[in-house]
């Protein structure tokens, strides 16, 4: 190389190095200058959320572009969303576009994307000015926009407290929300029920980090130091709504360079396992996983740095016809490149398989062990010949215990432990399957549908807890009792433990401390961690125990006196001076709280997404008995006869009859999902199917007397008049069958529901027309299907309205509560701020009762109105969280209601 040459290598790098320092200076100026500007930006009232506040303030100075109105978009649904948890009436206030945008990455023109992506800026940025004023406004007149009391608690007439039943859905086999009873008039609280998400996300502690899920729209995953509870990194997502959005709802795996997780959600989206990369806090890549409807309520992960195993479901009810199924096969794939390894078919499963080294170990509904290599040289055999399970050489072994083992089983060098739900804890040799040793509990409780827990191995012993409420500790050699410890709950939460004391959670929330290095075991001491339950295992570092529990919270505890050390929101938000969290995030996959109360014989029924129906004291709010199922129940748990009969979506394929005293079983059948509630007429059950079927069955012993197939899903509840059902489906149409014999009398196109159902009354029915491909409300005649009347009414209608004394009170999804006239369908008055896609009732003393969709209140109104278009609001009570499908129940001159934020009330 000549001098010359040389020459100008050197001077052409001096240029670029003197260009790349020039650039970096420039940069941090740039930076600095745009900083300080946003530093100098003031807002007037903080939001209480970071982020939310970051972007405020940008917004000020940058207007939203191409670069960041996703995010914007994002995270103004969130402002917008916690201003409204904290009573802002946002109603007509907002162009609902902001918050319903169209898909502008479906846009195939660029020329017409761009233009539309600067069309929806400038939305974006007229949204955040209206939230702005909206955000003044709440903290300089907290009541503004609300409308005002006219309460008189000492002229008010005190409700007549009959025993008359609210037995189904909206009180009466026509759904009209009116069956004579008064309702509450005081407005205060009597009492509050803690229900909470079937939340079995574990934390996990991986050095001085605890590593947490999160099932929100914007953010999955937190990272917190575990001595402070403070947030290290947060993993993002930019969800939409909650439906289009999925949740990750797995337990975090640690890896040595990424963090897996698993997705769940709703219709027909495709559910991956993400993979997080550790080194940027980004969420790199995903493979697929199947589709998880997200009222399963958790997604089974099981991964090391070579394998990836997860039970697997293809369901899709929106699919025609729908396909509703749960997990019946085990996917084993290759970590690093995501290619599948292994596709085994072992039946229904509701356990999560354990990974060990290189073998699985998963149990069965139908009491099943198996254990089979996470790889295979034959996949492609086993798929062409679909008899997987057939091939000996497919798995080491099989057990078959004597019930469900519908938990995940642990291991040691040589053995296998597991409990089933038949009461008994089953020891197995690791290499062949052979039993070993059984324990069996004196008392098991056939309500459960996981009787165990996960079981600890801890040395020479196991730790296991059960659902006849205790924690049993037995010997892993011989299976022998050396103790068992009684708490207030079933015991769910896989226990910890050291080398003389083991730390267990109660369902209900009791922390336990026991000592068993003694001869017999001591309580050190017990706690009671929050107010809703607890179901998700339990981890443990040094004297740190984490516990998450099913109201999305985190707590750090001391193990050595029980304090709480930290408390952290998995889901974000912030807390008010009252203690009252306002969320910044909403959970991704759907809607949870949307059962529908009943109430009958002093008790109040209730179903959950933790999974669980349970029976209440109407009087005092104390639980009577618990029935647990497969997944979500979503539907009221309807009385008729001293029985309970109620379905479930996400889960198994049973629908229960249940002793509406005691709870136990009476008779169950297979009919496939059920997300509406059933109606019961003259010995006979009315259920709505996920899988397009219309079901009858025999009351007394569940036999199947008729069924009738669509081609779509079937959500809602059924309206029985006279000897007629009524069903409406996502098919868009209404159906008139006998109601004896099945035979189908008419289908009227327009009159299929959702979240919204036909009402009947004097040989009309009411069809709300929202949600299903409808055309907005009609009337039409119960004998012909003749439209009688439409009503001009703007807005998503998507609840079931309510009748009483010639009125229509009707729910609109964005906020308001309308009253119609019977005969002509014009407006008598209308109320901003309450209703939604929940639906009103009437109490015999002249008040309509509402919750909300868009603040935290439930309303009192007065049912006549003013003669002016309005009406009086008579109360309102402030709850955690607004409502979903759930409509009240009114009993013993109270109204019942379970909340979105997790809690089931008496108001009174």
């Amino acid at each position: 190389m000549n001098v010359e040459l040389k020459i100008q290598i050197i001077f052409n790098k001096i240029i670029s190095i003197s260009l790349a320092v020039f650039s970096f200076v420039f940069f941090l100026g740039l930076t600095s200058s745009i900083t300080n500007a946003q530093e100098n930006v003031v807002l007037k009232y903080q939001s209480g959320d970071d982020e939310i506040d970051q972007i405020r303030k940008e917004i000020k100075l940058h207007p939203t572009d191409a670069s960041n109105y996703k995010s914007r978009g994002v995270m103004l649904m969130q402002w917008g969303s916690s201003l409204q948890q904290q009573g802002a009436i946002t109603t007509g206030r907002i162009p609902a576009e902001i918050f319903r945008p169209k898909n502008i990455e479906a846009i195939r023109n660029e020329k017409e994307k761009q233009q539309e992506i600067n069309r929806y800026s400038k939305l974006i940025d007229k949204g955040y000015l209206i939230l702005d004023s909206i955000q003044n406004e709440i903290i300089e007149d907290p009541w503004k926009g609300l409308m005002p009391l006219v309460p008189d608690h000492k002229s008010v007439i005190p409700p007549v407290k009959n025993e008359k039943s609210w037995p189904n859905y909206q009180g009466t086999l026509t759904n009209e929300g009116f069956n004579g009873n008064d309702g509450p008039v005081y407005g205060r609280i009597a009492w509050r029920f803690p229900v909470g998400l079937a939340w079995e996300s574990k934390p996990v502690i991986n050095g001085n980090k605890v590593y947490l899920a999160s099932p929100g729209i914007h953010n999955i995953l937190f990272t917190l130091d575990i001595n402070s509870g403070e947030a290290i990194n947060t993993v993002k997502q930019l969800g939409g709504r909650a439906y289009g959005t999925p949740a990750y709802a797995s337990t975090p795996v640690v890896l040595k360079d990424y963090v897996l997780m698993r997705e769940m959600g709703s219709k027909s989206n495709a559910m991956e396992v993400a993979y997080i990369n550790k080194s940027n806090w980004e969420l790199e890549r995903k493979t697929y996983s199947g589709q998880i409807d997200y009222r399963a309520g958790y997604a089974p992960l099981a991964a090391n740095e070579k394998y990836m195993v997860f039970p697997f479901s293809d369901n899709d009810i929106e699919a025609r016809p729908p396909k509703a199924r749960g997990f019946s096969r085990i996917i084993c794939k290759d970590t690093k490149t995501g290619k599948q390894l292994r596709d085994i078919s072992i039946g229904s499963t509701f356990a999560e398989p354990l990974l060990d080294d290189d073998e699985v170990f998963v149990g069965t509904n139908d009491g099943y062990v198996y254990s089979f290599k996470a790889y295979g040289s034959d996949l492609e055999k086993e798929r062409s010949n679909q008899i997987a399970m057939s091939k000996e050489t497919v798995i080491n072994w099989k057990f078959k215990a004597d019930d469900a083992v519908n938990r995940k089983v642990a291991t040691d060098t040589k053995q296998v432990y597991f409990g089933a739900n038949d009461g008994v804890v089953y020891c197995l040799n690791k290499m062949n399957g052979d039993l070993v040793w059984k324990y069996t509990v004196e008392n098991p409780i056939a309500e459960s549908f996981r009787h165990f827990s996960t079981p600890l191995v801890s040395g020479n012993r196991i730790f296991i807890g059960s659902a006849d409420k205790h924690l049993y500790c037995l010997d892993a050699s011989s299976g022998k009792l050396i103790f068992k410890y009684a708490s207030s709950d079933w015991v769910r939460a896989c226990p910890v433990a050291t080398e003389a004391n083991v730390y267990f959670a109660s369902m209900n929330g009791d922390l336990y401390n026991i000592d068993f290095s003694g001869k017999e075991p001591k309580e050190v001491w017990t706690k009671r961690i929050g107010d809703h339950w607890v179901y998700a295992d339990l981890a443990l570092s040094g004297d740190k125990l984490i516990l998450n529990d099913s109201d999305l919270y985190s707590y750090c505890i001391n193990t050595k006196n029980g304090d709480v050390l930290w408390r952290f929101s998995i889901l974000k938000g912030f807390h008010q001076k009252d203690g009252y969290r306002i969320l910044t995030d909403q959970i991704a996959g759907g809607g949870y709280y949307q059962s529908k109360v009943t109430a009958a014989e002093g008790k109040v029924f209730i179903g959950t997404p933790s999974r669980f129906v349970y029976a209440m004291d109407a009087d005092n709010g104390k639980e009577i008995w618990k029935f647990e199922m497969g997944a979500a129940i979503s539907g009221a748990p309807v009385f008729d006869n001293d029985k309970i009969y109620v379905g479930q979506q996400g889960g198994e394929d049973d629908f229960y009859c249940l002793n509406a005293k005691t709870g136990e079983l009476i008779w169950k059948q297979d009919i496939g999902w059920d997300w509406g509630s059933a109606s019961v007429s003259d010995g006979l059950v009315f259920i709505p199917g996920i899988d397009g079927y219309f079901n009858c069955l025999d009351a007394n012993n569940g036999n199947i007397i008729w069924r009738f197939r669509i081609d779509r899903s079937v959500c809602s509840e059924p309206l029985v008049m006279g000897e007629y059902v009524y069903f409406g489906g996502w098919d868009s149409h209404l159906y008139k069958f006998e109601k004896r014999t099945g035979k189908l009398v008419w289908k009227f196109q327009g009159g299929g529901s959702d979240s919204g159902v036909a009402v009947g009354f004097d040989g009309k029915i009411l069809c709300p027309g929202g949600g299903s491909g409808g055309t907005g409300i009609k009337v039409i005649d119960a004998e012909t299907s003749e439209v009688l009347w439409r009503p001009e009414i703007i807005g998503h209608t998507n609840g079931t309205p309510a009748y009483h004394n010639g009125q229509w009170f009707v729910s609109i999804w964005d906020g308001q509560l309308i009253a119609l006239d019977d005969k002509t369908g014009k407006k008598n008055w209308t109320v901003k701020g309450a209703s939604g896609i929940t639906g009103p009732v009437v109490g015999n003393n002249g008040y309509v009762y509402c919750g909300s969709g868009v603040n935290p209140y439930f309303f009192a109104f007065k049912e006549k109105g003013n003669g002016d278009g309005t009406t009086d609001c008579l109360f309102r009570v402030k709850m955690a969280g607004g409502l979903l499908e759930a409509t009240p129940a009114l009993y013993r001159g109270r109204a019942y209601i379970l909340s979105g934020g997790g809690y089931l009330y008496a108001i009174e």
